[in-house]
């Protein structure tokens, strides 16, 4: 039996395909109701098969009224049109010709031509795109960065257009997109959507699957949030980019063909997340700018593009003031397009609903903004002059008419969030519902599509990522509450401020009393009115979290909102960020202030390749920079740069704390402090550690504890650690803790399953596998700041006296661990403790101190030196001989001599020369 939407465009057809072009331009096709009553179907079951077909581009509305539908194959026979299109909708059938043959007109165009900042912040990254894909044979593999919604998609998917026009690839070639972060937690289930698997390659697995490469092959494979690739996947990948084969998972034997290119995109750090291995595979890197980096003029045209589509979908022209585009590009944070887009698609539905009877013609005034909107753009300064930037751009009022570029916004799939405005409202003016409450309901409805269909709102998008949403909806709450009975008008940062002091205190285990009676009493007095608020709040908290809120806690939010209030300038203690990389400390600092404003802090971004001479003296320059009497702070994300702090008082001049393992959400936590909180250095940097070491505990009651040792290349590595991590544990607990080796390629697997096992406290080893515990480093291990970590984990004081000892163990441990896989005829035992002896009296003779890491070339080096004597095998050294370093040589060759009297073997000269070149080069 023929399906009812088979039957309604059957019917539709028959009824048009003998038509003239005169009869089809006059009547524009047949309404609803008149297929119904041909079909003997209801009219809402009729409407719901012709929308279908709309969506499946085989029928054409007409937005006369009533609505009326033409198949789209009538259209092409008798008007004569080549509709090669995505237009669902239009007005007229008039308008239809023209828009047709403008939207053919722009297909035949180059893609980055249409494209917004093609020739202005876009430039560059068109042309990298370009020259990628004509690069002989197959293009080349690209890797898009840029931040959440900059339009990293967008521009793939015209870099696809782009290769199709250039006929690089085949019109009727794939595109196809994966988010690698869909399948994070499962990795075998990320590499099967990949590569796709066969019939019992997995639990589930109950017939042949084809992945996306297969897919994509001769077309392009875009694959966002690389970052979440896992190793195992990553290599799999430049396995199918150096030689073109695959396989299915669980497949074995058969080799299968494919030829993609290949987009990465991601927002992180590609140098701290991709492997090296991968990076060098994918040779251009494109950086897509964030929205508040365009200029006005792109950011204005992005608004009206956004606005195009809207008006589109609802088959409108829009009148649109140009305080609420002065408004909507002025306000959205972090430069997301994509926020940009949700409030444009929120503004014009709240217009649609208020205009739903204008046929023609909807204004869209300032008042249809959202709140949050309004007040960021009233309160901030900074908008002044660039509401000056787009007056002189833009008249009062700019009209919008409905764009003829294809709608791309997949989150519009299924979904006319008009067609459902109107639906409602005919059915709630039926139930005889009044017009204001029509439209209360509707707007109640409206934002939660919104929602649940768009990109989620601004107005708390940012904090959420910091602080419970409980407790985000709850602070908004309380912003209502203030601004009433204080006559206040409170901006953002009393939402930042109140939310991450409440979600902090909600956290902690332990309240901590640290205001006397008598200030207590004093605030009660100067700050009546603010202190009667916070017992709302009070009352508030106490019905939604169902807790018992202290007095203690009333008293320290009625500091909190009396400090937001005020706003004091007074000398505050600075804040030093330093970590590895290029930018990582910048994004932390760039983040804070955005989120929490001014404030006395800077960022220290290290290069890999810089000397700790190089980070010293550039933390000194900051730190006296920084310093205005009360002291730095300093964040760093290695333990070891904390060994420099005595050193740094005493070059600098300047008080100095120092805290490891930073993140994002420490750096906040310690500006909310100093900006609002008039604390001490001393005081914030006991507040910030008592609140990291309480995160290392939270929700881990009722489980054994446990050190996840992580190591890269197996279980070996982790093994030895563990034996670090014993030696110092022994000293210092008898608490039992276990100690847990994973291996870093299967951690994102592992990891999960041991967080619900035990209770874990810490990670240690070569990759950090970020689960919201301290993790110590080796090099943290070795130098000695490992064991201050770990012992205030488990809150025990910090012991230095084995510091030294503890920190020479471990070298000597490591090198007998290598030593003891290549030596064969010296005994690495007894040739490692020889060798240490021996760089301590060359650090002696030379008057300086080694690093760890010349230590450990040092000792395998010259064991290797020893050995080859032994084989007779030395090495010769034919390089020009730098006369420069004949006092080194002098050394080497001077404490060398005890060392080959206890052996009884004699280096040559030239392995001297090498043992020199080592330490010449460090």
């Amino acid at each position: 039996m023929m399906k009812r939407i088979e039957r309604v465009y059957q019917r539709l057809l028959g009824t048009w395909q003998n038509s003239s072009k005169e009869e089809i331009l006059k009547t524009q096709g047949s309404s609803a109701k008149e297929i119904a009553e041909e079909l003997m179907l209801t009219r809402a079951n009729t409407s719901l098969e012709l929308n279908k077909l709309v969506r499946e581009k085989r029928v054409l509305k007409v937005k006369s009224y009533p609505v009326r539908y033409l198949p789209v194959e009538v259209l092409e026979e008798q008007l004569n049109l080549q509709w090669n299109t995505e237009i669902e909708e239009v007005l007229n059938l008039s308008e239809f010709e023209e828009t047709v043959n403008d939207t053919v007109e722009k297909s035949n165009r180059n893609p980055f031509e249409l494209m917004i900042g093609n020739k202005g912040s876009l430039k560059k990254g068109v042309s990298q795109a370009k020259a990628a894909v004509h690069y002989p044979p197959n293009g080349l593999h690209m890797l898009l960065l840029g931040p959440t919604g900059s339009g990293k998609t967008f521009f793939a998917n015209k870099i696809y257009q782009y290769s199709i026009f250039e006929k690089l690839i085949d019109k009727n070639s794939s595109f196809e997109s994966f988010n690698c972060a869909d399948y994070y937690h499962n990795p075998q289930l990320l590499l099967a959507q990949l590569f796709g698997y066969v019939q019992g390659a997995f639990t589930g697995a109950n017939e042949d699957h084809i992945g996306l490469v297969e897919k994509a092959d001769g077309g392009v494979l875009l694959l966002d949030e690389i970052h979440r690739l896992t190793p195992e996947g990553q290599e799999m990948l430049f396995y199918f980019i150096d030689h073109g084969y695959f396989n299915r998972l669980g497949e074995t034997g058969l080799k299968r063909k494919a030829n993609v290119l290949i987009i990465c995109a991601t927002t992180e750090d590609p140098n701290s997340s991709l492997l090296e291995t991968f990076l060098r595979r994918i040779p251009m890197t494109i950086q897509i700018p964030a929205l508040n980096q365009r200029s006005v003029q792109e950011r204005i045209a992005l608004t009206k593009f956004l606005f195009e589509q809207e008006a589109r979908r609802v088959q409108r022209t829009f009148l649109v003031d140009i305080d609420v585009i002065n408004a909507l590009i002025n306000t959205i944070e972090y430069g997301n397009v994509g926020q940009l887009q949700s409030q444009i698609q929120l503004v014009c539905a709240q217009s649609f609903l208020h205009n739903l009877h204008e046929k023609e013609e909807i204004s869209i005034g300032i008042q249809e903004l959202p709140e949050d909107i309004l007040s960021q753009w009233s309160s901030s300064s900074q908008n002044i002059q660039r509401s000056k930037e787009v007056e002189e751009l833009l008249d009062v009022t700019t009209k919008i008419y409905p764009s003829t570029q294809e709608i791309t916004n997949e989150n519009y799939e299924g979904l006319n969030i008009y067609e459902i405005i109107e639906q409602k409202v005919k059915t709630l003016e039926e139930q005889g519902i009044s017009e204001e409450q029509i439209h209360q309901y509707i707007l109640t409805d409206l934002h939660l599509h919104v929602k649940n269909f768009i990109n989620n709102k601004t107005i708390n998008y940012n904090l959420l990522k910091f602080v419970d949403p409980d407790i985000s909806n709850l602070t908004m709450e309380l912003k209502v509450i203030a601004e009433k009975n204080l006559k206040v008008r409170f901006d953002r940062k009393f939402l930042y401020y109140i939310g991450m002091h409440l979600d902090a205190y909600f956290r902690r285990e332990k309240k901590d009393k640290l205001i006397s009676q008598l200030d207590i009493r004093e605030i009660i007095t100067e700050h009546k009115n603010e202190y009667d608020v916070v017992k709302l709040f009070k009352d508030k908290i106490e019905q939604t979290l169902r807790v018992i809120l202290p007095e203690i806690e009333v008293i320290y939010l009625t500091m909190l909102l009396v400090s937001i209030e005020t706003l004091e300038e007074k000398k505050k203690v600075s804040v030093l960020v330093v970590t590895h990389g290029n930018s990582t400390a910048t994004s932390m600092v760039q983040v804070a202030v955005e989120l929490l404003g001014a404030a006395p802090i800077a960022a220290l971004d290290m290069p890999l390749d810089i000397t700790p001479d190089e980070i010293f003296d550039k933390i000194v320059t900051q730190a006296k920079e920084l310093d205005n009497g009360c002291g730095v702070l300093m964040l760093v994300d290695m333990g070891s740069l904390s060994m420099f702090e005595s050193k740094l008082i005493e070059k600098s001049g300047v008080m100095i704390k120092t805290i490891p393992n930073v993140t994002t959400s420490m750096v906040l936590d310690v500006v909310r402090k100093i900006n609002y909180m008039d604390l001490s250095l001393g005081g914030i940097y006991s507040s910030v550690m008592k609140d990291f070491l309480a995160t290392v505990h939270l929700h881990q009651s009722g489980r054994v504890k446990a050190i996840l040792s992580i190591c890269t290349t197996g279980s070996g590595t982790a093994k030895k650690i563990e034996q670090m991590i014993l030696g110092i544990l022994q000293y210092s607990t008898e608490e039992t803790i276990e100690i847990v080796t994973v291996s870093s390629l299967k951690f994102q697997e592992s990891i999960p399953k041991l967080v619900d096992q035990y209770q874990v406290i810490a990670t240690v080893g070569t990759r950090n596998p970020k689960i919201g515990v301290p993790h110590i480093t080796l090099e943290d291990l070795i130098e000695g700041s490992g064991e201050s970590t770990l012992r205030q984990i488990i809150g025990l004081p910090y012991e230095n006296k084995n510091q030294k000892d503890q920190k020479n163990t471990v070298i000597k441990e490591l090198c007998q661990d290598t030593l003891n896989m290549h030596l064969v005829y010296l005994n690495p035992h007894h040739l490692t403790d020889l060798l240490i002896d021996w760089t301590k009296d060359l650090q002696i003779r030379l008057g300086t101190t080694f690093s760890n890491t010349l230590i450990l070339k040092l000792v395998v080096h010259t064991a290797f030196s020893f050995e080859r004597v032994i084989k007779k095998n030395p090495l010769a050294y034919n390089d020009l001989w730098n006369e420069e370093n004949n006092d080194l040589l002098e050394a080497v060759e001077g404490t060398l001599s005890t060392l080959e009297e206890k052996l009884l073997l004699n280096l040559s000269d030239d392995e001297k020369r090498f043992i020199v070149e080592v330490l010449a080069n460090e």
